[in-house]
C-alpha cells in the first residue's frame, strides 16, 4: 500500500495541502491502521473527517482508504467507487462527481439528500445504497423488460419511512413522507409494498396502517423485495453467510430456518415465492 508520505504528496498535488496529520491518523498506529481502513466504518468515521477536516478532508479520507483497497483487491475497483461517491453525497459533498449509476446519477444523489434531510440514519442508509445497488445487479440479470430507475429509486428510497419508525409501519409513514416530497406513485408503491414482502389486509390492520393488500406486484416492486431480504441476510449480524453467492443460493433454506430473518412464517414464505418467481426469470433464454 502507498506509504504516508506517498498518500500526504497525493493529497498535496490533489488539494494543495498535505493532511499529513489525516493520513498519520489512518496509517501510523498498527493497533488502530487495521480498523480505520474498515470500509463499514467509513460512514462513522467520515464524520469525524468532516468535521474536523471539513469537505475535502473528508475526500482526502476517502482518496486515502480508496487507494490503499486498490493496490489490494484492483478487481473490487467499481464497486470501492460507487461506496466512495455513494458516501461522499450522504455528506453533501459533490464536487467531483462521477456516474454512479449511468444516466440516473443526478437522481440519485437528489434521493440520497432526501434520506439525510428527513432523519434517516446513517446505518439505514448504508442499507438504502446496498438494496439499491443489489436490486439493479438482480435487475440486470432479469429476462425481462424493466424500468431500472424505478428499480433504482424504489431501492434506495424503500426505508424513507425509518426516519419516524421502524415498525411494520414504516412503509406508510415512508409513503406519506414521499409524497410531501412529491416522490412518483411507483416509488411510494414500492415502500408500501417491500415491508415483510407484502403486508395482508389483517397485518396491515396490526400494523394500524390502511387495512388493504400490500402484495408487491410489479416485477420492480418484487425485485426490491427481493434485494432487501438479500443485503439483510448478507449483513446479518449472525454471520449467517459469507458470501453474496452463497445467501442467494440458501435463500429458501435460510429463511426456512432462520426467523429472525423470516420476520414471520406467512413472510418468509412470500419471499420465497417471490424469489422463486424472480430466479424463473433470471434463469430463461
Amino acid at each position: 500500500m502507498p506509504s504516508i508520505e506517498k498518500h500526504a504528496e497525493t493529497s498535496l498535488n490533489r488539494t494543495g495541502k498535505d493532511y499529513l496529520v489525516l493520513h498519520e491518523w489512518i496509517d501510523k498506529d498498527p493497533a488502530t491502521k487495521v480498523e480505520r481502513h474498515d470500509i463499514t466504518k467509513i460512514h462513522e468515521y467520515g464524520q469525524k473527517m468532516l468535521d474536523q477536516y471539513g469537505k475535502e478532508g473528508l475526500q482526502e479520507y476517502l482518496q486515502h482508504i480508496h487507494d490503499d483497497l486498490l493496490t489490494r483487491f484492483g478487481h473490487v475497483k467499481e464497486d470501492l467507487e460507487k461506496s466512495i461517491q455513494d458516501t461522499l453525497a450522504y455528506f453533501g459533498v459533490t464536487s467531483r462527481p462521477k456516474k454512479v449509476f449511468p444516466s440516473e446519477y443526478e437522481t440519485l444523489l437528489d434521493d440520497l439528500e432526501l434520506l439525510r434531510k428527513a432523519g434517516v440514519s446513517l446505518d439505514d442508509a448504508v442499507h438504502c445504497q446496498r438494496v439499491c445497488r443489489k436490486a439493479l445487479e438482480i435487475a440486470s440479470k432479469v429476462n425481462k423488460p424493466m424500468n431500472y430507475n424505478l428499480v433504482a429509486r424504489g431501492g434506495l428510497l424503500h426505508d424513507l419511512g425509518k426516519a419516524r419508525g421502524r415498525a411494520d409501519d414504516h412503509g406508510c409513514l415512508g409513503s406519506e413522507i414521499g409524497r410531501t416530497m412529491g416522490l412518483p406513485k411507483d416509488v411510494l408503491q414500492i415502500m408500501e409494498t417491500h415491508v415483510k414482502a407484502g403486508l395482508t389486509p389483517e397485518e396491515a390492520r396490526e400494523a394500524g396502517i390502511p387495512e388493504k393488500d400490500y402484495t408487491p406486484e410489479t416485477l420492480e416492486e418484487k425485485i426490491v423485495v427481493y434485494a432487501d431480504k438479500l443485503v439483510d441476510i448478507i449483513y446479518s449480524p449472525d454471520k449467517v453467510v459469507e458470501s453474496e453467492t452463497e445467501a442467494e443460493e440458501r435463500f429458501v433454506e435460510l429463511l426456512s430456518s432462520h426467523p429472525k430473518l423470516a420476520k414471520s412464517p406467512h413472510a418468509g414464505l412470500r419471499h420465497i415465492n417471490i424469489y422463486r418467481e424472480i430466479q424463473s426469470h433470471i434463469n430463461v433464454g
